[in-house]
C-alpha cells in the first residue's frame, strides 16, 4: 500500500536562506534605526543656520522639523503592513533607499521648502525602515533568548542616536549644517551593503484566480 501524498504548503517566495550570519541582519536593523532616531533631534540646533542660509519664517523652520515626524507617526502602521507583505528585507531596502536620496536631496536643499519636502520623504523612508528592522532581527534569529538581545541592541541604538542627536547635531553644524544630512549617506550605504548578505524574506504571493481554478502570482497589495 502506498503512502498518501504529503499536503501541499503555501507558495511563498523568498524563503529564507540558511547559512547567513544574523549579524549582518542586526547589523542593518541597528544602523538603520540609528539613523531614524538620530534625524528625529539633530536638525533642533542647526535651525538658526538653516535660517541664515535659506531665510524662512519660524513656521517654515518648524516644518523641517515636524515634517519628518508627522510623515513617520502617519505611516508607521501603514509601513507594517508593507512589510509583512513584501517581505521585511525588501522593505527595509526600500525605506533605506527613500531614506539615503531624501538625505541627499536635504543637503543640497536650495531653498526651505524644497528642506521640507525632503524631510516628509525622510519621514516616509523612517516608517518603512522601522516595523522591517525589527522584522529582520526576528527573522535572522531563532532562538528566543538571542532574540531577545538582539532587539535589546537594537533599542539601546535608538537610546544613544537620541542622546547624541543634540551634540552630533551641533558639531557638525561648525561646518556646515548641510553635514547633518550628508553624514546619512555613509550609513546608509553601509547598511545597504549589510543587506546585501541577509536572507531573503518569506512573502506569499500565490492567489487562486477567479473561476479559472489555477494560481498566479502578483503583489499582495494589488488586489
Amino acid at each position: 500500500m502506498s503512502a498518501p501524498p504529503a499536503a501541499s504548503s503555501p507558495t511563498v517566495e523568498g524563503a529564507p536562506r540558511r547559512g547567513f550570519a544574523p549579524v549582518f541582519a542586526l547589523s542593518a536593523a541597528l544602523l538603520g534605526f540609528f539613523v531614524i532616531t538620530l534625524d528625529a533631534s539633530v536638525v533642533n540646533v542647526a535651525l538658526p543656520d538653516i535660517r541664515s542660509d535659506l531665510g524662512g519664517d519660524m513656521s517654515g523652520l518648524q516644518w523641517v522639523m515636524d515634517g519628518y515626524t508627522l510623515m513617520f507617526a502617519a505611516l508607521l502602521l501603514s509601513a507594517g503592513s508593507l512589510s509583512d507583505r513584501a517581505g521585511a528585507r525588501r522593505a527595509f531596502g526600500i525605506g533605506l533607499a527613500l531614506f539615503v536620496a531624501s538625505s541627499t536631496a536635504c543637503g543640497l536643499a536650495p531653498d526651505l521648502v524644497t528642506l521640507v519636502i525632503a524631510r516628509m520623504v525622510q519621514g516616509l523612508g523612517a516608517a518603512t525602515m522601522t516595523p522591517s528592522s525589527l522584522a529582520l532581527i526576528r527573522e535572522a534569529y531563532d532562538d528566543p533568548v538571542k532574540r531577545g538581545r538582539a532587539i535589546a541592541l537594537w533599542t539601546i541604538g535608538g537610546a544613544v542616536a537620541a542622546a547624541a542627536g543634540p551634540v552630533a547635531g551641533g558639531s557638525l553644524a561648525l561646518v556646515s549644517w548641510r553635514m547633518i544630512f550628508f553624514i546619512n549617506l555613509p550609513v546608509g550605504l553601509v547598511a545597504l551593503l549589510l543587506l546585501l548578505r541577509v536572507a531573503h524574506s518569506p512573502r506569499d504571493v500565490t492567489c487562486r484566480s477567479t473561476g479559472s481554478g489555477r494560481s498566479r502570482r502578483y503583489w499582495p497589495w494589488a488586489r
